[in-house]
């Protein structure tokens, strides 16, 4: 295979790659404006819990907007230069390896993912506040894959580059299972002690929350290890176009989950359908009444759209007495 094939499949891969990061962004922003308009249209008593993750949704946003646009940037001015494949080979090892646009970008994408990790830890510790401790492991793991990772972007030697990438990875990675199965395990306990005070009690809830666990950390989890694995083959593989090609696009998709996993959460939480925090005996659960509200704040969202569009208008008295009929519950009353 030729030397200047192998560059060609490279140049190629490192534009699918920051593609696939352009197209990222563009769902980030999606998510972001939506649960945002959700957030404005809820009600105040709703709004409580709420903001950081709106906060949380622009920061991360924000952040991988600037790192991609920094990379797309960077790479048109390789591409607009070159004169021959040689030629983009120099100009790409120069601008990243290297300058302010390659350090800032660099630096964006090591703190997405710590920012997501952060986001899970604190659920964790949302959920498991009985056992705040159980957080440490998850906290050390993500601080050690973002010291990692800074040491592989500006470690001179490739081959030692490559094996603190992979232990980054492989340590992100255990901090997303680790967060997972706590939080999974937890509130399976929770739901079952619940079920044996209120056998009718409507357990989806809970259900959900670890739908939407396992649901965002299985691709991360998935693209993470073969990512680690492929930065760990050995050198003839790395001179394949497959190899070449499969490794830019396993790392692209792995650093894209690594913001998208947490934002899934932090866009079922804006939009109300997942908790701000647990609910535990010391809310006087097993004394007050517990209410399951069978509307979310992104269908009283849309009600409000949909009453606007017919020009429906109420007072606030008849809206309030609207919404309290519309909002279904059951109240079980626990001795």
């Amino acid at each position: 295979m030729s030397e200047e094939h192998l560059l060609t499949v490279g140049a190629r891969g490192v534009y699918a790659n920051f593609t696939l990061a352009m197209v990222e962004i563009g769902i980030h922003l999606f998510m972001a404006l939506y649960g945002l308009s959700v957030f404005l249209e809820t009600p105040e008593p709703q709004r409580k819990g709420r903001k950081r993750y709106i906060a949380a949704s622009f920061v991360i946003t924000g952040l991988r907007a600037l790192g991609g646009s920094l990379d797309m940037a960077n790479y048109f001015q390789v591409l607009f230069n070159s004169t021959s494949v040689g030629h983009w080979n120099e100009l790409f090892f120069v601008n990243f390896s290297g300058g302010w646009k390659y350090i800032l970008s660099n630096t964006v994408l090591g703190l997405v993912p710590m920012i997501g990790d952060v986001l899970l830890v604190y659920r964790c510790y949302i959920v498991c506040v009985e056992y705040w401790w159980v957080t440490v492991l998850p906290l050390l793991t993500s601080v050690s894959a973002l010291v990692l990772f800074f040491l592989g972007a500006y470690e001179p030697d490739q081959g030692r580059a490559m094996s603190e990438a992979a232990a980054s990875t492989f340590l992100t990675v255990s901090t997303n299972i680790i967060v997972t199965t706590f939080i999974t395990f937890h509130l399976l306990r929770a739901r079952r002690s619940l079920e044996k005070l209120m056998p009718s009690a409507d357990m989806r809830t809970y259900t959900g929350v670890i739908a939407i666990l396992i649901e965002s950390a299985a691709p991360l989890t998935i693209f993470g290890i073969i990512s680690a694995i492929m930065q760990q083959l050995t050198s003839s593989l790395s001179d394949t176009p497959d190899y070449i090609v499969s490794r830019f696009i396993f790392d692209g998709l792995f650093y894209s989950f690594c913001a998208l996993s947490p934002y899934m959460i932090i866009f079922r939480v804006t939009t109300g359908r997942s908790f701000t925090r647990l609910p535990t005996h010391k809310d006087g659960a097993l004394s007050n009444p517990i209410q399951f509200a069978r509307e979310t704040v992104e269908s009283s969202f849309l009600q409000s759209t949909l009453s606007r569009e017919f020009g429906q208008r109420s007072d606030p008295d008849a809206e309030q007495g609207l919404n309290a009929t519309q909002t279904q519950t059951s109240a079980v009353h626990i001795p």
